[in-house]
């Protein structure tokens, strides 16, 4: 595609060819330089933040990213350093704010800096690419804007940007829409009196009850064990494979990915239940179930609550009177 610049004709690149480079404990920051480009990026994880080097106290802008959903939305702050530097100024978002559990820095990776306007414009750039791609909520309260730079100038920061979202990409936070997975079923955990089983958009949609509607007021819930699995909820499309699953506290910052034989996978590893991962994040003896939460667009679920959903469901079929 060919761009024109006052007379000057500007070719555009079709491909980003990036080279990640891994630290060796898997859980720090990881850089990302793309070939014949200038710009720099580094991925870090919010607990990872603080092993950033000096480097990085340099002017460019920077995304802090919320975790999907199960619909493939996700949130996302635009934000920019110029005087204060990147590693200072996402030090300084580890209080403001407490939304994101990943940022992606960009600078330009070079002896020559990015300046104010240089980042203002790349700021406000994203954030529109963002904004019109209908699936990212930003946080924002406005829209950044610096439109003070020349055209020419504007070409040249362009090329920064299909780095920037191919990085995107890798991560699992996409712009457009996730493809609907067939027999993937849609359920409502919001709380109701009734237990039955309601219809939505043509879809199964499995309604929930509150524990005190089933338990006796006074008394104490009995604890029965399941026999279902991981592997049971991810056939039944109640977790589907690549699943990400988060700690209940935010305290923890470590996620798991669902397998599609039901296992998981953990900081590299693969792991076989679904208590060991939470126990060595936790630090101490722990139920998998009731540690790891699902997102969904009703909010985050225990993989306890899932179970519990499947057990009734699959009790209500056995108690049906064949047709």
């Amino acid at each position: 595609m060919m761009k024109e610049a006052r007379g000057m004709q500007v070719q555009e690149p079709t491909t980003a060819h990036l080279s990640v480079s891994l630290p060796l404990t898997l859980d720090g920051p990881f850089e990302i330089t793309v070939e014949h480009s200038v710009v720099g990026i580094v991925v870090t994880e919010r607990a990872t933040l603080t092993r950033l080097g000096p480097e990085w106290d340099v002017p460019g802008v920077y995304l802090l990213l919320d975790r999907p959903d199960l619909t493939g939305r996700w949130g996302a702050y635009v934000g920019k350093a110029a005087s204060r530097g990147l590693r200072s100024r996402l030090r300084e978002h580890l209080k403001a704010r407490d939304h994101w559990y990943r940022a992606v820095l960009i600078r330009r990776d070079s002896k020559k800096t990015l300046n104010s306007a240089e980042a203002g414009w790349l700021e406000g750039h994203l954030y529109d690419l963002l904004h019109a791609s209908g699936q990212v909520q930003l946080h924002n309260g406005n829209r950044p804007q610096d439109d003070s730079i020349s055209v020419e100038e504007q070409l040249s920061l362009r090329t920064y940007i299909p780095p920037v979202l191919h990085t995107l990409h890798i991560l699992g936070h996409r712009l457009t829409a996730t493809p609907p997975v067939a027999g993937r079923r849609v359920f409502d955990l919001r709380k109701s009196q009734r237990g039955k089983t309601t219809r939505e958009t043509g879809r199964p949609v499995v309604a929930t009850s509150s524990p005190s509607a089933t338990t006796p007021k006074g008394k104490k819930s009995t604890k029965t064990k399941s026999d279902i699995k991981l592997i049971d909820l991810v056939r039944e499309g109640l977790v589907p494979p690549g699943t990400v699953l988060v700690p209940k506290s935010r305290s923890h910052t470590d996620t798991a990915v669902v397998n599609p034989d039901g296992s998981l996978q953990f900081r590299g590893t693969r792991r076989e239940a679904v208590s060991n991962p939470a126990q060595e994040l936790a630090g101490y003896e722990v139920n998998g179930w009731t540690f790891w939460r699902v997102e969904t667009p009703q909010g985050k679920v225990s993989l306890d609550a899932l179970r519990k959903r499947l057990q009734q469901q699959r009790a209500a079929s056995a108690s049906s009177p064949p047709q």
